[in-house]
């Protein structure tokens, strides 16, 4: 029983990291989309055939209550012959969206995402976040926070879980 209220409890905690509005913060939640199979038959007749898997990464920056908008949502895509879905693609395409943010009166940068090893929750997401913070962000930029649920939180509570589902 206090196990699952202390469950509960993270649950709640980790939704409240993504509605907060402060100044000086500003957050950034990114997930990738189920892949995309071409060309998307309705039978069973490319069942054995080699299809291609196209991959869609995509960032909204803001509180999981702001309005998704064309200058707050970055959408990446690409295809399994140009590049596999892991840990190198997914942090590319983080640091490019983070680069291009106006940072202007930000102290602290905070990362939410779900958990997933290979993408999201290894050394390679640490050592961006490191680089960009050290060469890159301006030097009022003084903190990056990564934020992962706890397993059962994830799905529903990502803002962009509603986009890509």
């Amino acid at each position: 029983m206090i196990e699952f209220r202390v469950h509960k409890l993270r649950g709640k905690a980790f939704f409240s990291k993504l509605r907060e509005k402060r100044d000086g913060l500003v957050t950034v939640s990114f997930d990738c989309q189920k892949n995309m199979v071409l060309p998307k038959v309705p039978d069973q007749a490319a069942y054995y055939s080699r299809q291609l898997y196209t991959y869609n990464f995509t960032i909204f920056v803001g509180a999981s209550n702001d309005k998704m908008t064309v200058k707050n949502t970055f959408i990446y895509t690409w295809n399994e012959n140009d590049f596999p879905k892991g840990s190198n693609e997914i942090c590319s395409s983080e640091f490019h969206c983070l680069g291009s943010l106006d940072l202007k009166g930000c102290t602290t940068i905070r990362l939410c995402a779900e958990g997933c090893g290979g993408q999201n929750r290894n050394s390679t997401m640490i050592a961006m976040c490191c680089y960009f913070l050290w060469n890159i962000a301006p030097d009022h930029v003084n903190q990056v926070e990564l934020v992962f649920p706890i397993p059962g939180h994830s799905f529903f509570y990502l803002p962009i879980e509603c986009l890509v589902g």
